[in-house]
C-alpha cells in the first residue's frame, strides 16, 4: 500500500495543516501519528502501510513548521497548547471523537500535552523513544548539559542551544547543507551521535563543514529524497528552529500552570531503544512518574525505532491495541 494522498486543513488561526487520513474498518480505532525532529509525514510510511492494511484508521500530519504545513515565524505559534488545539480542530474536522495517539521524539511531548488538556479524546497513548516529563517541568538546557557532561562525558542536549538560540545561524546553515544534517540525524552508527550530535557545538561544526557519515540502510533512498525535498529548501527548518527556541525560553510554562498534578490515566505504551541503558532507564522513569498504566517495550534500535525496527515497533503497538479490546 502506498502512502495515501495528502489533504489540507485550515485551522482557526489560518494555519494550513498537511495530513493523510485513512478511515478505519468497523470498530478498530484510529491512530494519530505525531512525528519528531527533523521529520515529516513520510517517515511514518511503515506504520501507515501496516495499520491501514489491518483496518485501523490512520491520521498522520506534518506538524506546524514542518513539511507542507504552515511555517509561521512567530515563536509563540509553537507553544504546545496552541499547537495541540489545532490538532484537536483537525480531529473535529474528521469527526474523530477518540483516537490512539502515537508520538515520536518531540511529537511524544506534544502528544502528552494534548492528552493532558483533552483526556477524553484519547483511548490510549504510545510514546516512541522519548518519555515526556510531567507538565510544569521547567526546561533548563544548561543544567541538563552540565549534569550529563559530568555523568556521560558529553552534553546530552548540546545541539539545542544552536538549534534554538535567538541569534543562531542554524536555519540558514541547515538549509545550505541539508544532506550533511540528514546524514547525521539518520546515521547508521549510533556512536555518531555521541561524537557529533549530542556534545556542545559539534552539530554546528558538522553541518557548517558539510561533513558526512554513512546513513542507515533503513533510511532508504526514497525517504532520503523526500527528506531533502522537505528540509533542503528555503524555510525547510523554520519550524524546527522555533520549536527549540520555544523550549529554551520556556514559553510553554504559562499554559501548564495548574496542570502540574496531571496524570496519564489512559493505558500507555513506551517503546524505547535498549541502548544506552542509562538513557532508556532515565526516559522510562520520567514517563512512569505520571503514567498510571504503563507498558514498556525495549527494542534493539537507535532513536528512530519506527524506522530502524519497524516490524518490531508495529508488532508491539498492535499487541498493545489488541489487549485494550
Amino acid at each position: 500500500m502506498e502512502l495515501t494522498q495528502r489533504l489540507g486543513f485550515s485551522t482557526s488561526k489560518d494555519h494550513h495543516i498537511s495530513y493523510v487520513h485513512v478511515a478505519q474498518s468497523g470498530a478498530l480505532p484510529t491512530l494519530l501519528f505525531l512525528h519528531g525532529f527533523p521529520s515529516h509525514i513520510h517517515d511514518w510510511k511503515h506504520q501507515i502501510q501496516h495499520f491501514a492494511s489491518k483496518g485501523y484508521g490512520v491520521v498522520a500530519l506534518d506538524l506546524l513548521g514542518y513539511g507542507e504545513s504552515s511555517k509561521p515565524t512567530d515563536v509563540d505559534s509553537y507553544r504546545l497548547k496552541p499547537m495541540g488545539d489545532e490538532v484537536i480542530e483537525l480531529l473535529d474536522h474528521l469527526t474523530l471523537r477518540q483516537v490512539v495517539g502515537v508520538g515520536h521524539d518531540v511529537g511524544s511531548t506534544l502528544l502528552s500535552r494534548i492528552a493532558a488538556y483533552n483526556p477524553e479524546r484519547f483511548k490510549a497513548l504510545v510514546f516512541l523513544a522519548v518519555g515526556p516529563p510531567k507538565l510544569g517541568t521547567p526546561f533548563n538546557v544548561d543544567v541538563i548539559n552540565a549534569m550529563t557532561k559530568q555523568a556521560m562525558g558529553f552534553e546530552l542536549l548540546g545541539y539545542i542551544p544552536w538549534l534554538g538560540g535567538a541569534e543562531s545561524d542554524a536555519q540558514s546553515t541547515l538549509e545550505k547543507n541539508p544532506t550533511a544534517a540528514m546524514s547525521l540525524m539518520f546515521a547508521a552508527n549510533r556512536a555518531s551521535w555521541n561524537e557529533w550530535f549530542h556534545p556542545l557545538h559539534r552539530m554546528e561544526q558538522f553541518v557548517a563543514q558539510d561533513k558526512r557519515v554513512p546513513i542507515g540502510t533503513w533510511y532508504t533512498d526514497d525517504l532520503q529524497r523526500r527528506h531533502l525535498e522537505a528540509f533542503g529548501r528555503q524555510g525547510g527548518y523554520t519550524g524546527a528552529r522555533r520549536w527549540y527556541r520555544m523550549w529554551l525560553e520556556n514559553r510553554f510554562a504559562p499554559d501548564e500552570a495548574g496542570y502540574e498534578d496531571s496524570a496519564i490515566k489512559q493505558p500507555a505504551l513506551f517503546i524505547v531503544p535498549k541502548y544506552p541503558e542509562d538513557g532508556a532507564e532515565q526516559q522510562t522513569q520520567m514517563l512512569a512518574a505520571w503514567a498510571m498504566d504503563l507498558t514498556v517495550v525495549k527494542v534493539d534500535s537507535g532513536h528512530w525505532v519506527h524506522l530502524e525496527s519497524a516490524d518490531e515497533t508495529n508488532q508491539a503497538i498492535e499487541q498493545f491495541l489488541q489487549r485494550l479490546g
